[in-house]
């Protein structure tokens, strides 16, 4: 079995067509069919039903996807690896962070392993739940992030770090700063600030509010830049319920504050992902590793 044909199945098992993987991978439709046929004829067992111009993956295609994600990432890491020891580094290690504390807690963590420049690291941010798909693809050796959706993923492995409360944040300057005990009725009719893609975290604060009679709409703003949101908040006008893990700084500094609200606290797990078939490389255990002490000296 060659890579190459491992990654033409892929191809057209994404794209639906032998067309489209072609067109995809700058093929000839001809050669997608041929060495899919090659493929069929190493395993002993039909992958597609040709249905006109689409095609259709049988049982045993289904099988295969996830041995051929694994197959397929991995060899993209061996070349990765192979062309970093030719260049007389140890590798790279390519890790996704969620806008969450998580990016804090990775920078210290990577200071923490003292390897210098004997490691590159490449760190793309996103949401967990769309960085999922590059872990298993390959295009990530790990990502950290606040996990807001709850799902069984049989290709990724999940270590959690621990749980992160959300807290309501204000600007140091915001009416309510300093007041004990605010309700939620209080407090359901301000001006909101929130982030997109929160999933659980944000049913359990709104039946929360509901829960005391006080609805919560829609948000004024939402964004997925923390930066932003901190400078929003610290104009003054706005509430948000964020990691308080993510704005500990902010708040040690005086830039905002924390509201005292009667609420049953809202929490998520910070977890690090790896894909579940892949070696360990001892690199990412080392990392793994540092997190977990960072995350515990964090006192998250």
């Amino acid at each position: 079995m060659e890579s190459r044909h491992v990654r033409h199945f892929l191809a057209a098992y994404d794209a639906g067509t032998f067309a489209g993987a072609a067109e995809r991978l700058r093929l000839s439709q001809q050669a997608i069919s041929k060495s899919i046929s090659r493929l069929e004829g190493h395993l002993g067992v039909r992958l597609f039903e040709r249905d006109g111009r689409r095609v259709r993956p049988t049982a045993y295609a289904e099988l295969f996807v996830p041995h051929a994600r694994t197959i397929a990432a991995e060899s993209d890491r061996f070349r990765a690896d192979l062309q970093d020891m030719l260049g007389g580094r140890t590798g790279l290690l390519r890790i996704g962070v969620g806008p969450s504390p998580a990016a804090g807690l990775l920078a210290e963590a990577i200071e923490g392993l003292g390897l210098g420049r004997q490691v590159r690291f490449s760190v793309a941010a996103g949401v967990y739940e769309k960085m999922i798909d590059d872990l298993i693809r390959g295009r990530l050796d790990l990502l950290v992030a606040l996990r807001q959706v709850d799902r069984n993923e049989p290709l990724v492995r999940e270590e959690v770090l621990g749980d992160v409360a959300y807290v309501v944040v204000a600007g140091a300057n915001h009416p309510l700063a300093g007041r004990n005990k605010i309700a939620l009725a209080d407090i359901a009719s301000e001006r909101w600030l929130a982030g997109t893609d929160i999933g659980a975290v944000e049913r359990a604060y709104l039946a929360s509010f509901a829960a005391a009679g006080a609805p919560l709409g829609r948000p004024e703003i939402e964004t997925t830049s923390v930066l932003f949101a901190h400078a929003t908040l610290d104009h003054g006008a706005h509430l948000a319920i964020l990691p308080e893990l993510m704005v500990r700084r902010e708040v040690r500094a005086g830039r905002l504050v924390i509201l005292d609200v009667d609420a049953e606290p809202w929490t998520r797990p910070l977890v690090v992902a790896t894909r579940v078939r892949a070696p360990t490389p001892p690199l990412v255990a080392s990392l793994v590793e540092q997190l977990k002490r960072s995350f515990a000296q964090a006192g998250g």
